[in-house]
């Protein structure tokens, strides 16, 4: 199949920083939004999918990937990732398009439609949170004290935690012990995280950080009935970040929402279950957005 380019572009934030995205193929837009700590690696499954009838964009959030650090953490705010998001759209010349989110990703894009819906064709939230993702990690009861340390211990202490959390990641002992855990799904390789761990060395502590008490102070439950576009929730059974009851919640709550619950996907399901989630996302699209020819 024809290979197609990838346009790597950049606009500004609000604050003066810059914010790189990534423009590949032609035909209605997608647009995929990366979840907190990520970068665009999650999606690398499925835009290898999309991209051949699709324009699809990812986009990284500042002080990830290759954007740069907030000049202004005030600004660091859901509603500011959502003028993050506006910005990136009006660069690429993006009337309108399929909202795509990962993880924290899909506190944006709903947050998006309280401030875009007129930008917005359709939602896909994939095995995310619409509120408090904290709250909910690992166990009800877990997830509120490890908000409290990340909250206390602060960028000073988090940020070369990070660093050393990004070389011991690797060690094939630590991948299998979190393969076992339920963070990692077992079809997913260390290989294939590489570049995650990567990105987890590069990010900036401050920006990060103040991201993560945004997405706790987030929800958007208020926004969920109000959702008029066609939404597929893509949840996962063995997600330990984002428990599939998360994902049912939101799809009970959204009127237009068709569900798709994978039994055993985990928070990297868009690698262990690639196909189903590539199958699924194609089918949506094709009867929600006019797709382009492929070359």
């Amino acid at each position: 199949m024809t290979s197609l380019p990838t346009r790597t572009r950049s606009t500004l934030s609000a604050d003066g920083a810059s914010l790189a995205y990534y423009d590949e193929g032609d035909g209605p837009a997608v647009v995929m939004t990366n979840g907190f700590a990520n970068n665009t690696l999650y999606w690398e499954p499925l835009r290898r999918e999309l991209r051949h009838r699709y324009r699809v964009i990812r986009w990284d959030l500042r002080g990830h990937g290759r954007s740069a650090p907030a000049r202004d953490l005030d600004t660091i705010t859901v509603e500011g990732c959502v003028d993050d998001l506006r910005r990136v759209l009006d660069a690429a010349g993006v009337e309108s398009a399929a909202f795509l989110g990962f993880s924290f990703g899909c506190q944006i894009i709903l947050e998006a439609y309280r401030h875009l819906p007129s930008r917005i064709d359709a939602l896909v939230p994939v095995l995310g949170p619409f509120e408090q993702p904290f709250s909910t990690l690992f166990h009800p009861a877990l997830g509120p004290a490890i908000f409290a340390l990340y909250r206390r211990l602060g960028p000073g202490i988090l940020g070369p935690a990070l660093k050393l959390g990004s070389r011991i990641a690797r060690l094939e002992t630590i991948h299998a012990t979190s393969q076992l855990l339920g963070i990692i799904g077992r079809p997913t390789s260390a290989q294939s995280m590489a570049s995650f761990y990567d990105h987890m060395a590069q990010l900036h502590p401050e920006t990060w950080y103040y991201l993560g008490l945004a997405a706790q102070d987030h929800s958007a439950r208020d926004v969920l009935p109000s959702i008029s576009v066609p939404t597929l929730v893509i949840a996962g059974g063995l997600d330990r970040f984002s428990p599939g009851d998360v994902g049912h919640q939101m799809a009970q709550a959204i009127p237009t929402a068709e569900l798709l619950h994978l039994e055993e996907a985990t928070h990297t399901g868009l690698f262990d279950c690639a196909d189903e989630i590539g199958q699924a996302v194609q089918a949506f699209l094709q009867q929600n957005l006019t797709p382009g020819e492929p070359p």
